[in-house]
This record gives C-alpha cells, sequence and structure tokens, in this order.
C-alpha cells in the first residue's frame, strides 16, 4: 500500500495557495486604484502577478494529484477537500476575470494615450498653419497701408516701389521659412523634423577598419624605443621615453642627491666646499 501524504502538509498547500491568491488579489487593487502608477511600476507588478499565478498554479497542480489519492485511497477526506478546491476555483475564477478586466483597462488606457497624442500633433500642426496665416496677414497690412498712402499721393512712387519691395521680400523670407518647416515635419510626432537621408549617397563603413584616431605608424602595441615620438629618446634605466637634452631622471648637477650611492652623498662632491664657496 502507497504511503498516504501527510495531511499537515496539505493544509500548508492549501494555506500556500490562499496566501498567494490574497497578495494576487491585492496586486490587482493596487493596480486598478492607483491610475498615476508609471509604465515600469505597471510591468513590476504585472510580473510579480505572473510569477506568483506561476506558483499558485504549480501548487493548485500539486493539490490537485493530492486530491485525486485522497479519492482513491481515504474516502473520508474527500468531503473536505472537495469544498476547498471549490473554493479555491471560485476565487481563481475571480482572479482571471480581474486579469481580463485588467487587459480591457490597459487596452482603454492605451488608446486614450493614442488620442492624446492625435490630438496634440493636430493641435500644433494646426497652431503652426495659425502663424503661416498671421505671416500673410502682417505682410498684407503694410502693403494695404503703403497703397493707401500711394493712392492718397502722400508717397511718391519711388518711395512706393522701394517701400513695396523691402516688405515684399521680408515678407517672403519669413513665409518661406515658415513654409518650410510645415512640410518637413514628422508624420507622427510634430515637433519633430523629417530630414531627407539618401542611403545611397552616405559613407560606406569597413568592418576591417581599426581605431581611426591612430596612426599608420603608432597601432597597437609598441615595445621599447619604439613607443618613443619625436624628439625623444628611450632610457633603459628609467625603461620610459625622455627628452633628447636629458638622457637621465635626475635633474640635479652631478647627481650627488641620487639613491643609489651607498654612502648619504657622492664621494666626489663634498657639499661643503660648494657652500663655502658661495661665502
Amino acid at each position: 500500500m502507497p504511503q498516504l501524504p501527510d495531511i499537515q502538509n496539505n493544509e500548508e498547500i492549501l494555506n500556500n495557495i490562499q496566501s498567494l491568491q490574497q497578495i494576487e488579489q491585492q496586486f490587482f487593487t493596487s493596480l486598478e486604484t492607483n491610475p498615476n502608477l508609471s509604465r515600469q511600476q505597471q510591468e513590476e507588478i504585472l510580473d510579480k502577478i505572473n510569477r506568483i499565478t506561476a506558483m499558485r498554479l504549480s501548487l493548485y497542480n500539486t493539490l490537485s494529484g493530492i486530491n485525486n489519492f485522497f479519492q482513491s485511497a481515504l474516502q473520508n477526506s474527500v468531503g473536505t477537500l472537495k469544498q476547498q478546491v471549490t473554493a479555491i476555483a471560485i476565487v481563481e475564477n475571480e482572479l482571471n476575470q480581474s486579469k481580463k478586466r485588467l487587459e480591457l483597462l490597459e487596452t482603454e488606457k492605451v488608446n486614450k494615450i493614442r488620442l492624446v497624442q492625435i490630438n496634440n500633433y493636430y493641435g500644433d500642426k494646426y497652431a503652426e498653419h495659425s502663424e503661416l496665416m498671421k505671416i500673410v496677414i502682417f505682410t498684407l497690412i503694410p502693403v494695404i497701408i503703403i497703397t493707401f498712402l500711394h493712392n492718397k499721393s502722400i508717397l511718391s512712387d519711388k518711395i512706393y516701389y522701394i517701400l513695396m519691395i523691402i516688405v515684399s521680400i521680408i515678407g517672403a523670407i519669413y513665409f518661406w521659412y515658415k513654409f518650410m518647416s510645415l512640410i518637413m515635419r514628422d508624420n507622427m510626432v510634430y515637433d519633430e523634423y523629417d530630414w531627407p537621408f539618401d542611403l545611397s549617397r552616405a559613407p560606406s563603413a569597413s568592418a576591417s577598419s581599426g581605431d581611426p584616431w591612430l596612426t599608420n605608424s603608432n597601432r597597437g602595441i609598441c615595445v621599447g624605443e619604439f613607443c618613443c615620438s619625436e624628439g625623444q629618446v628611450y632610457d633603459t634605466t628609467l625603461n620610459q621615453c625622455v627628452t633628447g637634452t636629458c638622457t637621465t631622471a635626475e635633474s640635479f648637477v652631478n647627481n650627488v642627491l641620487t639613491k643609489s650611492q651607498q654612502g648619504k652623498y657622492k664621494s666626489d662632491v663634498s657639499l661643503k666646499d660648494s657652500y663655502q664657496g658661495y661665502k
């Protein structure tokens, strides 16, 4: 006879499933009651819900197997387990309905965002068109005034034509810039420009090319004197490049204070004599 499962373990599984259901229900409530959550926060909560659902389904499958085992082995426990499984199935159905409602809300939110984007697009478009019309109107106003003054013989023909040319040129320049700005707008985001790009005229990139900042004579790893640039020599004692006018790292006269000497000072130099010479 196979060994019967521990009833206490079954109760722990049921408690775990119910706890997971409560946690998942709390996450659904948080999503439904907090419309100000960012997109990243919503995705994090949905990811947690999916992980809890996977854990709950795994426990639910385990519990279903135990239920089948008890149905064949322990007839006395069938009634209790059926009631618990029924309750879990009801909660499971409610959770699935909540998930469907959440998907509908997400779809509606995406549609509303898209409508807002469309409204913003056409709003910006109409605003720019109104700016173009303002340029036309502000160009026509001085033209009308100048024409009126000319008809009243207040302005001479020469001044009239000069002013008309100036106003026309200024108005044409402003109109042209605004018109080019309108026709080059992007079809999806009105605040962006759709710059023309000819792919056939673009420079081709070579996959075998190396660092463009390296010269042909200084590529890769260098060793010894090959690392020195023009005007430098390689010092073997220091293992580094130095300027051509200095072959040692020490700038003191006669290397008096070099650390390579055994004594405190070099044997062929007397600091005392040098000091007395300055008196």
